[in-house]
């Protein structure tokens, strides 16, 4: 992320929070790891109490340089993650972050953001902005970066598609924002993209969809009327108009008619008032979101 002083933020220091919840909710962002929040402590409650209906957000402000210099955040969407019940470890303050939350019934997800070398339980996830490479081809134009922190992070690598997430000004891009996760998980993990995200930054955003083996089977859903509609005028007036026509062509309905009857009369209007339904929902339901 950029700085709080930045331009890219907004008009003020916790104005970036509101592209933050936007790009979670379009995104069906459960569980989001953020990077140089330069993100006090005070800053991160005023949030908290803007967007806490929807976010939960644990913070980890840099000891010595509150607002100036690196920062991280856990972001739980309340719409789809539990926010109950969640434990957290500050490894290195500003840097290095662990969560613990429950996921489907007894199920649990642990995640690092960042990682270090500590008595933790194996993480399912580790993701972050690791500002290194591990090969030259992470690159362009490639060239070899710090071996010491390389070797270190391949113990706990697993190989993942190359595309570059960061370009510098001067046009060469790199493979830093990364997503890890256990071997065992590979089957569970799919939908991987890397996008611009709606937050200020000049990162791309990599997501996952991880999805549990016990989790339960979801089918498609069923249309319902939006309650929103119930007081739209122009289609109260078709329903109204489709209604009587309907009352006119059961009363004149020929006996004994398997084609045409009460029934199919009856299906047909309420097919012809969902269709438009659906059509005013597509004009009425944008203006109130927006």
């Amino acid at each position: 992320m950029k700085g709080h002083t930045s331009q890219l933020t907004g008009t003020g220091p916790i104005s970036k929070w509101s592209a933050i919840s936007k790009t979670m909710r379009e995104n069906k962002i459960g569980l989001l790891a953020l990077q140089e929040t330069h993100l006090s402590d005070q800053l991160a409650e005023q949030a908290s109490n803007l967007y806490q209906r929807r976010l939960s957000i644990t913070n980890s402000p840099h000891p010595n340089n509150l607002t100036g210099s690196a920062g991280i955040a856990f972001v739980i969407n309340k719409e789809l993650v539990k926010a109950e019940d969640v434990i957290t470890h500050v490894l290195i303050p500003g840097r290095v972050m662990y969560i613990l939350l429950k996921w489907h019934h007894t199920s649990t997800l642990n995640a690092i953001n960042k990682w270090a070398d500590l008595h933790l339980p194996k993480p399912d996830l580790l993701l972050g902005d690791f500002n290194l490479t591990e090969d030259l081809i992470d690159r362009a134009p490639a060239r070899h970066k710090n071996d010491r922190a390389v070797t270190a992070l391949r113990e706990c690598r697993q190989a993942l598609k190359c595309a570059f997430t960061f370009t510098t000004h001067g046009h060469t891009m790199s493979r830093i924002d990364r997503i890890y996760a256990k071997e065992d998980l590979e089957d569970n993990l799919i939908d991987w993209t890397h996008d611009a995200p709606g937050i200020p930054t000049n990162h791309k955003m990599v997501t996952v969809r991880l999805a549990l083996t016990n989790s339960p089977l979801i089918g498609k859903d069923r249309w319902s009327w939006p309650l929103g509609l119930l007081h739209d005028k122009e289609l109260n007036k078709y329903i109204n108009q489709k209604g009587q026509q309907l009352h006119t062509e059961m009363k004149n309905l020929p006996p004994n008619d398997r084609t045409i009857n009460a029934q199919t009369l009856w299906q047909t209007f309420k097919d012809d008032i969902k269709r438009e339904a659906v059509k005013a929902a597509k004009k009425q339901i944008p203006k109130i979101t927006q």
